[in-house]
């Protein structure tokens, strides 16, 4: 199998049916038999997949190249996610759009060929996937909060979620950032694969047309006081950063094993 072969298969399994900004084929190549997937992919890890014997690397956070300085292009999916739960489209726009200007001035200064560069030194081919196996990861997360009573807590949806292997099994927590666990759970948002978090703009936007829980996998607590101080009434969940992209990794890893390679995983939590 080749990194584009291991993109495809990501894009097939999420239902994506375009390469997002934030992905994408590195160093072209084949993977051989042995493939070392990180969600954090330095020249340390690099450097210790040459030394496993592994044929090529796969990076879940983009490690370079267009992927890592066009990653702020992804969070316009926040404004396709608000409009999927009613949100006005123009103001979906807005609340994206704050996150974009934000981002791409981070984007603009990364490093962009450090990692690739050391890759293609190495001899290792080098593949990114982001959005695909977070998409699979959302899914997994609204079909866990779709189970629940309509009439659920937010401790009954805190409950569910744990339940997830992945999110059982992580070192950190399902949090309540804002709300009680005996309040009403309502109108559900999961706001996850869209690049990175929606912070307050995208939050305050569901808020402000109808959402009672926002879902995120991480929430800055500057993000989550401003909320509260705004939305007393409203609630604000954090699944976890790495146990939450795991939800997607893993059903990819598994794919790639039934096709017969060895993958070295780092960083992910197993269910």
């Amino acid at each position: 199998m080749t990194v584009k072969e291991a993109l495809e298969l990501a894009l097939r399994l999420s239902g994506l049916s375009r390469v997002p900004a934030d992905s994408g084929v590195l160093v072209p190549g084949e993977l051989e038999e042995k493939v070392l997937f990180a969600i954090d992919v330095g020249v340390a890890e690099l450097l210790l997949a040459k030394g496993l014997g592994a044929g090529g690397v796969i990076a879940h956070h983009p490690p370079g190249g267009q992927p890592r300085l066009h990653w702020h292009r992804v969070l316009w999916r926040h404004a396709e996610l608000l409009t999927a739960y009613g949100v006005p489209e123009g103001e979906a726009r807005a609340a994206a759009g704050e996150l974009v200007q934000e981002f791409a001035a981070r984007d603009h200064t990364a490093n962009y060929d450090h990692v690739p560069g050391a890759a293609r030194a190495l001899g290792l081919p080098l593949v990114g996937i982001h959005t695909p196996l977070d998409e699979l990861g959302r899914k997994r997360l609204v079909a866990a909060v779709g189970a629940l009573s309509p009439k659920a807590t937010l401790g009954e949806l805190l409950e569910r979620l744990s339940s997830l292997p992945e999110l059982g099994n992580a070192a950190t927590e399902v949090e309540l950032r804002l709300g009680s666990p005996d309040r009403r759970a309502g109108r559900v948002a999961v706001l996850h694969g869209a690049g990175t978090n929606g912070g307050y703009p995208v939050a305050a936007c569901a808020f402000r047309h109808g959402i009672d829980t926002v879902l995120y996998i991480h929430c800055s607590q500057a993000a989550a006081q401003r909320l509260a101080e705004e939305f007393p009434d409203k609630n604000l969940v954090v699944t976890g950063h790495i146990a939450s992209d795991s939800l997607g990794i893993n059903p990819f890893l598994a794919e790639l094993e039934s096709r017969g390679l060895e993958v070295i995983p780092l960083d992910v939590v197993k269910p």
